[in-house]
């Protein structure tokens, strides 16, 4: 692959993923607005749905991607013995679901509507399995091909159905609708089918092949759950409504952060980051230093101007009913900063070797989680929700970014020091304007100093020569 193609193939990756965001955002939005219990039941069907998908991915995507690039097996039958497996485990986990589900005492509804979605992101994990030969192989642009046009007629429908005002029921079938055309298409551009001659001894081959990659499996699974039970927490306590509320506090914080810790970190500087501990540490730690600095100074801003403008930005955005979730989005919003930056570390544990540890990290957090799960949640549940989750990632964020703060070194007490006090800075000084000064200048005022902090920490210019590490 050449150095010159990777933006090219990058932009096919973000074309795909954007066009499906915006896309969901716009069926989010009028979603809100005609109905927040209804869009709550899909918000909890959706958890169940990313819940499902981790489970039905058993950790195989990254081995799949290795094993497609380094050419060690044969990828249409690699691809249709993973395929098989995650159709095998989809099945039970459905059977496991619908157990559940009964078992929280939803109204058949709701459960025929986490079952619909649910369904179709099983059906995602099995599609992966193809896009990561088409990663492996350089053809982004297949999997753009087949991924916009099928969210496109999935969400579109949902979009229909809900200016029609569907039944919630038939909105849900968006997603089945639009996994199985991200399946079919996905069988017409491999021209053939991966299922055909697989058996048991193919089956127990790929078992054992997948052993060294549990560990994986193990922090997806611990990730995963520690991001959404909080969701079914709050439906138990809260119902419908309040779980719609949870949703857009949440959304806009989850995009910016799967933004830049999907498209930035895991497809640009975890590869880096991997190769330059093994080849040269001390560049490992300028790049590390460098990502750290602009990742803080990206972050605080952001949180800034969410915090002093969440009333304005949810009530505009999804209706005048979601203003209650307000102080909900402002108790997320640290969740950006310990994205960017527990990414970051965790990134460079895994490439520093230091997976195990970092599993124990997540099951660590996993933990912490469920205690402010039942302990925060009954008492107040939408901003238990979402303070369950804020003190969870940030127990992990301190965990992780310490260890590589120790190990590493990227940032210096001085430049730790700096940040904090521009923070402090900041904050004064949109306090103390506040009563004297229109809004809006207090806000600019209070923002003036971060943006000079990401001024300075800016990432150097890509024609700029190499140089040495300074605050």
């Amino acid at each position: 692959m050449k150095i010159k193609d990777i933006p090219k193939r990058l932009g096919y990756i973000l074309g795909a993923q954007w066009t499906r965001d915006l896309s969901w955002t716009i069926f989010t939005i009028l979603l809100a607005r005609y109905s927040q219990e209804i869009l709550g039941q899909i918000v909890l069907a959706l958890t169940y749905g990313y819940l499902v998908k981790t489970i039905v991915d058993v950790g195989l995507n990254d081995y799949l991607l290795s094993s497609f690039s380094r050419g060690e097996e044969h990828p249409r039958a690699l691809l249709g013995e993973v395929s098989w497996l995650k159709a095998c485990v989809l099945l039970p986990v459905l059977c496991v679901l619908w157990s559940i589900t009964g078992q929280q005492d939803y109204g058949w509804q709701l459960r025929l509507m986490v079952l619909l979605i649910a369904t179709g992101f099983g059906l995602d994990a099995i599609c992966d399995s193809f896009f990561a030969l088409c990663q492996a192989r350089g053809r982004q642009d297949v999997e753009m091909r087949i991924r916009i046009p099928a969210a496109l007629l999935g969400i579109g429908f949902g979009i229909a159905c809900v200016l029609c005002k569907a039944s919630p029921l038939v909105i849900a079938i968006y997603k089945p609708i639009e996994s199985l055309l991200c399946l079919g298409f996905a069988l017409f551009a491999l021209h053939r089918n991966p299922f055909h001659g697989f058996g048991l001894a193919q089956l127990q081959d790929l078992v054992r092949k997948m052993k060294s990659g549990l560990i994986f499996t193990g922090m997806a699974v611990c990730a995963m759950f520690y991001n959404k039970i909080n969701v079914i927490f709050l439906k138990r306590y809260g119902g419908d409504a309040e779980v719609g509320g949870y949703g857009v506090a949440w959304e806009m914080v989850e995009g910016l952060a799967t933004l830049v810790s999907g498209a930035l970190l895991g497809k640009v500087i975890f590869p880096l980051l991997a190769r330059l501990w093994k080849e040269n540490q001390v560049k490992f730690c300028r790049l590390a230093g460098q990502t750290a600095r602009s990742l803080w100074a990206a972050a605080l801003p952001v949180i800034f101007v969410i915090c002093v403008e969440s009333d304005r930005i949810l009530p505009f955005i999804y209706g005048t009913q979601f203003e209650t979730a307000v102080p909900a989005q402002r108790l997320l919003t640290p969740c950006l900063a310990t994205a960017f930056l527990h990414n970051l570390a965790a990134y460079a544990m895994i490439g520093m070797g230091r997976h195990v540890l970092l599993f124990f990290f997540y099951l660590s957090g996993l933990v912490v989680n469920i205690i402010c799960c039942f302990w925060l949640i009954p008492a107040s549940p939408l901003t238990g929700c979402a303070l369950a989750l804020t003190i969870t990632k940030v127990w992990v964020a301190i965990l992780t970014v310490s260890f590589f703060q120790v190990k590493a070194r990227p940032m210096s007490g001085v430049q730790w020091l700096l940040m904090l006090v521009t923070g402090l800075v900041s904050v004064t000084l949109y306090l103390l304007t506040l009563p004297y000064l229109p809004r809006e200048c207090a806000e600019i005022l209070g923002l003036l100093p971060l943006l000079g902090l990401l001024w300075k920490w800016r990432p150097p210019s890509a024609f700029e020569h190499e140089q040495s590490d300074n605050s």
